[in-house]
């Protein structure tokens, strides 16, 4: 009987990705690529190859100022392809944030993702793209 067992061949960005450092969001991503493919498959380093794609990383923010108080909410979307075996698994993950402040800005507006915020939504990405793996 063989036994089947991938790895993570390579982590490829189409997103531009400001205020990360890519050897630590190449790791990231493949830490968490790693984790959820080991809670149903073996992971090996002769195994078959999985390459991820992050196609997209999207964080539009939606805002009610009344008086001096202001309400944000933001949202940090990811979307994913991962390819095993030849085929493409497509994800989508979102997670949202609302911030309170008083005239204050939150931060850069153009890519205001943390780096929790991102690292949830594409765990969520890479699973909905790999639940039917």
């Amino acid at each position: 009987m063989n036994l089947i067992c991938y790895f993570v061949a390579s982590v490829l960005s189409l997103a531009t990705i400001n205020d990360i450092d890519s050897r630590r969001f190449e790791f990231g991503v493949r830490q968490i690529t790693e984790e959820i493919i080991s809670e149903d498959h073996s992971l090996c380093e002769d195994g078959h190859p999985i390459n991820v794609t992050v196609l997209s990383i999207e964080t539009p923010s939606t805002g009610i100022q009344i008086g001096p108080f202001e309400v944000k909410q933001k949202k940090t979307i990811v979307e994913t392809k991962v390819e095993v075996d030849g085929k493409e698994y497509f994800g989508k993950g979102v997670t949202k944030t609302t911030a309170k402040s008083m005239l204050t800005e939150l931060q850069d507006p153009n890519i205001p993702f943390e780096q929790t915020e991102f690292s949830v939504a594409l765990k969520k990405s890479l699973e909905d793209a790999l639940d039917d793996f």
